[in-house]
């Protein structure tokens, strides 16, 4: 089963592909997506709709693990976030994929053991459990990595 995790943002949009088969995951890709600060939000909007059709395309996974959107005391950069993942579940209904959805609170636990752990600590247990020499970057690709281990052990493995 090959999984596409999402940590979806207009600017930038990390994405892991992890193939799971009832074993040790494997990491198959992790990276993201970037749209240009001159864009209008539309235009971004369109180039993600883009960047991750032709994504799915390519890896033709099972099913697409994304972030719940945590609202915080950014109203603005909420609502941009959420128009991205609009967009990105879009794109995984269009080609008929699963999709689960976690918070980043979950994910943390799951890679961590520590729901409120810092990026940093995230990308440091990323690189641990897959035993990388570094840590994945951006950011927001190791986050597609947590969401996507969150997803297998909450779901595949069925841990609480």
């Amino acid at each position: 089963m090959k999984i596409l995790g999402i940590d979806p943002g207009t600017a930038t949009t990390g994405y892991s592909l992890i193939e799971y088969n009832g074993d040790m995951p494997i990491l198959l890709e992790a990276s993201a997506f970037e749209t240009l600060p001159e864009f209008s939000l539309p235009d971004r909007l369109l180039t993600l709709h883009g960047l991750i059709d032709e994504k799915i395309n390519e890896t033709k996974p099972d099913c697409l693990v994304i972030e719940k959107l945590f609202f915080n005391t950014n109203i603005k950069t909420a609502i941009a976030v959420g128009q991205a993942r609009g967009v990105l579940l879009m794109a995984a209904a269009k080609h008929k994929l699963e999709i689960f959805e976690y918070t980043a609170l979950q994910a943390k636990l799951v890679v961590t053991g520590y729901g409120r752990s810092t990026k940093k600590e995230v990308q440091e247990a990323v690189k641990n459990y897959f035993n990388l020499e570094k840590v994945i970057k951006p950011d927001d690709a190791s986050d597609a990595v947590a969401i996507t281990l969150c997803h297998i052990h909450k779901v595949l493995k069925n841990d609480e």
